[in-house]
């Protein structure tokens, strides 16, 4: 298929450029990317029926090859263990999180624990504090890193149209120049 592209100017000045591209696709190239997004969709559905069988949230940590994501499926990865790294910044327990599921012995046990903790906390406090610090600068230092990742990209994306752009200078003196009449004289 070509396309043809017309820039009206004024009333009866029409300059038309023809813009020729080649947009045909191969047959097959299209019936495999459709297979591929129905392969995807059934995928997806599996997962569905999972959940619904399980009948809540899948909490497990899968490992994940990360050399196997795609750009974006590595952006949403790194900043998905970016959130749960913040979320869990500092490692001090909770009096709160202290629970039981007896009914009867349940509060002693409970009152119990949190008195242990209180006194373990005079020699945990100053070593969970370090451990909150360090989580705080690691979480940091990946952002930052991941900023300055995207920031490369951008500098690398720049040079790679600037040496495109010199390639194409490149090509047009390198015709030009066989041009030359053989004795180095001027056009």
């Amino acid at each position: 298929m070509f396309i043809c592209l017309l820039i009206k100017r004024g009333k009866n000045d029409t300059i038309s450029f023809s813009l020729f591209m080649d947009l045909r696709m191969d047959e097959a190239v299209i019936k495999e990317i459709n297979r591929l997004k129905e392969e995807i969709y059934r995928q997806k559905e599996k997962i569905i029926d999972i959940k619904e069988l399980v009948k809540s949230e899948i909490d497990r940590d899968f490992s994940i090859d990360l050399w196997e994501l795609s750009e974006k499926e590595l952006d949403n990865e790194m900043g998905n263990r970016l959130s749960f790294l913040n979320d869990d910044i500092d490692p001090r327990p909770d009096s709160k999180s202290i629970t039981s599921h007896r009914r009867i012995l349940g509060k002693p046990i409970v009152f119990f624990k949190r008195i242990i903790m209180k006194v373990a906390s005079a020699y945990t406090n100053s070593l969970l504090e370090k451990q909150r610090r360090f989580n705080g600068h690691l979480v940091t230092f990946h952002l930052a890193s991941f900023i300055r990742f995207r920031h490369n990209e951008k500098k690398i994306k720049k040079i790679e149209e600037k040496i495109k752009t010199l390639e194409e200078d490149q090509e047009i003196l390198l015709e030009q120049l066989d041009k030359l009449p053989p004795g180095g004289g001027t056009l």
